[in-house]
């Protein structure tokens, strides 16, 4: 996400363009931002009378994953490390914690540097596998 330009700058903005001896163009290229965010701060200005940078209009809908949902998962990896990110979400659904995608469950885990199991367990397939040794080296039957 930007960092919205400092409330210094945006204030000399403001009074670059007020003096009316520059365009806002040359306001623009004298600081080195966008013509569009100089009419951007100038609108901030004349509309709220301060250039504060607005706040988020929708922030984003909050963590499913609380702090309990993710101490119960820590608690579940420490009993039994090799869960499946499958399994962790199914224990979490059990223990009444939040309905959410083992995709997510990951992305957590990481967050929480918290290693975990890669794969479910294949069982070994029923077709043997040989190997016959030649004058040049192992080849595969």
């Amino acid at each position: 996400m930007p960092v919205p330009y400092s409330m210094d700058l945006r204030w000399r903005i403001v009074q670059a363009c007020a003096r009316g001896t520059q365009s806002q163009r040359e306001v623009a290229e004298y600081f080195q931002v966008s013509l569009a965010t100089v009419e951007n701060i100038l609108r901030l200005y004349r509309r709220a009378g301060d250039v504060s940078p607005r706040k988020p209009d929708h922030p984003g809908p909050p963590a499913r994953l609380d702090d309990k949902a993710r101490a119960q998962l820590r608690r579940f990896l420490e009993k039994q490390p090799d869960m499946t990110l499958a399994e962790l979400r199914q224990q979490l659904v059990r223990d009444n914690g939040p309905l959410v995608s083992t995709s997510r469950i990951c992305r957590v885990l990481q967050e929480m540097g918290l290693r975990r199991k890669k794969r479910q367990y294949m069982p070994a397939n029923g077709t043997p596998r040989g190997y016959v040794r030649s004058g040049g080296g192992i080849t595969r039957k």
